[in-house]
């Protein structure tokens, strides 16, 4: 795991600066991978008290709201479609609160130290991974998934559903990429339908981002017509956001993915 500890060090530094989206991408992803398989690797018997450093949680989720930011302002200056000249008000507000979040990820950087987060966890490493963690961490995540599909009520299902989907491909990849040899497991149709599943699951996360972002504004300076306009925006994005769950909840479905095995 030293490598993907040492791609997000490398990332962070690019950082500050220039906030390359490749390279705030690149960190997330990075992190993902280490976090997909510190829960695989945890679930070994041999394995310690083995968890993500706190900071280096602090310093994604910094990142996360920078790129969100950065994805939703982009949208909004699209010369397409003709937003800028109606929202002025509230694009200089969130460039306002996109600065605020640079400054609290460069400081996330700062405070990061790589060297004690990468033996923290390389120290509750098990000297071995057994195929049996593999194939109960393959159960928890399939069961995890087969039982929201149960019951779903909100968008928050959907994005654990996704969580789930990621940390199997991302283990997926560790193991052929990483190490050369095939993932233990098979419990799905095809991986190539799990990808396109999680770019989908992305896309819609996404959009939920967006509607975050134009919550009913009362900020005094903000006018009347900018904020009719979010408003008008944001019961559109609900109404697309409910069409497009359920579509993606069936789509999930004929991932036949199978906990037995």
């Amino acid at each position: 795991m030293e490598k993907h500890g040492r791609h997000i060090e490398k990332y962070s530094k690019h950082i500050p600066g220039s906030f390359g989206e490749e390279d705030i991408h690149e960190l997330r992803v990075e992190y993902k991978k280490l976090r997909a398989f510190i829960r695989l690797v945890k679930l070994d018997k041999k394995a310690g008290r083995i968890k993500m450093p706190a900071r280096l949680k602090s310093l994604y989720h910094a990142a996360g709201k920078v790129r969100d930011l950065h994805l939703f302002i982009q949208q909004l200056t699209d010369p397409s479609k003709n937003n800028t000249s109606t929202v002025p008000h509230y694009i200089k507000y969130l460039r306002h609160d996109l600065f605020e979040a640079k400054e609290q990820l460069v400081k996330e950087i700062e405070r990061a130290d790589f060297d004690k987060f990468l033996k923290d966890i390389t120290d509750e490493l098990p000297a071995e991974l057994g195929d049996d963690t593999v194939k109960k961490f393959i159960h928890r995540k399939v069961a995890t998934i087969q039982i929201i599909l149960l019951a779903v009520e909100t968008e928050k299902e959907l994005h654990t559903i996704r969580k789930q989907l990621k940390d199997i491909i991302y283990d997926i990849k560790i193991f052929q990429n990483d190490w050369g040899i095939s993932f233990p497991v098979i419990a799905w149709k095809s991986e190539k339908l799990l990808n396109d599943m999680t770019t989908k699951l992305g896309n819609f996360n996404d959009l939920c981002a967006t509607l975050g972002f134009l919550k009913p504004f009362t900020h005094h300076e903000i006018p009347p017509e900018e904020r009719e306009y979010i408003e008008t925006k944001r019961q559109e994005i609900q109404q697309q956001l409910e069409q497009e769950k359920h579509v993606l909840l069936e789509q999930v479905q004929h991932l036949h993915l199978n906990s037995n095995f």
